[in-house]
């Protein structure tokens, strides 16, 4: 089983390698329980993580959330971001990166260059 380290606002990146232990990690942003989760192959992974945070929490306009991720790609990483208010595509984007499977096209927002100092040319 492949181990994924997974950092919430409790602590340093704890590795894991049960899904559900991981989803009872993810599910900590939508409890309230941490303002946000990040989830990668080796902890503080430069090239490939996804995230989520709470964005904001209004009672007018409800609780959204960001989510980041971010992959390999040829010139180092591709970096993408959505805005969501349903905790459900959180977990479903969650449940493709550690399936290893690319993100849905047409819901995320490339937005590397906001990142283009961080990719180096080698």
């Amino acid at each position: 089983m492949k181990t994924w380290y997974v950092t919430t606002e409790a602590g340093t990146a704890k590795p894991m390698t049960d899904a559900d232990e991981i989803s009872a990690a993810v599910s900590t942003v939508r409890s309230g329980e941490s303002e946000f989760f990040v989830v990668e192959p080796e902890p503080e992974s430069e090239t490939s993580f996804i995230q989520a945070s709470t964005w904001t929490r209004g009672v007018i306009l409800g609780r959204s959330y960001v989510m980041e991720l971010r992959v390999p790609a040829p010139e180092g990483y591709k970096h993408y971001r959505v805005r969501t208010k349903r905790f459900e595509d959180i977990e479903s984007a969650v449940s493709r990166y550690l399936a290893g499977r690319a993100p849905e096209s047409g819901v995320w927002t490339d937005v590397t260059d906001e990142f283009v100092d961080d990719v180096t040319d080698d």
